[in-house]
């Protein structure tokens, strides 16, 4: 006997329980859950400061933020001055850097710091633009206008043109 939830939970209310039996008593009851189980979320591990030091180097090129810094000759140079100032010396160019560190498996394992990579002009395989991820969707990173911006790595035109992710930070 199939019932809908809004008849499960009628039935449930208005029927005494010994009268149905335990067993669908107990399905009948079950149906009226206040909604679909909820999952565990997984503990994240704490930022190390590093990465936190990072992101705030990076933040620091926004051109709101500081006007008297030289400006990166690329997505790259961007990149590795970034990480060269917080001590960690990252290769020259982005498919060299999409080599270094440890592979991030999906773009939901991202953490403050990891590099996230993507493909040039064209929508391919071949890594052509390097960015580092801030936190929540966002990253950072210096596009072909040659200005320092955050965007969304949803968007459709980042999401159509990620390739990987890269830890650089323990």
């Amino acid at each position: 006997m199939a019932l809908s939830f809004i008849q499960s939970c009628f039935v449930n209310a208005i029927l005494p329980r010994r009268a149905l039996g335990p067993a669908l008593a107990a399905v009948l009851a079950a149906g009226c859950s206040s909604g679909p189980p909820v999952r565990p979320r997984r503990a994240l591990p704490p930022v190390p400061a590093l990465a936190k030091a990072v992101v705030r180097t990076a933040k620091s090129y926004l051109p709101e933020e500081e006007k008297d810094r030289r400006a990166p000759e690329d997505c790259s140079d961007y990149v590795r001055r970034v990480f060269l100032e917080n001590g960690l010396d990252l290769p020259r160019n982005s498919r060299e850097m999409a080599l270094c560190g440890d592979p991030v498996k999906s773009s939901q394992d991202l953490r403050m710091g990891d590099l996230v990579f993507f493909s040039g002009e064209k929508v391919s395989r071949a890594v052509g633009h390097v960015g580092i991820y801030v936190n929540n969707g966002v990253f950072i990173h210096l596009p072909s206008s040659g200005v320092v911006v955050m965007e969304s790595l949803y968007s459709d035109y980042y999401r159509a043109r990620y390739i990987r992710a890269r830890r650089v930070i323990p």
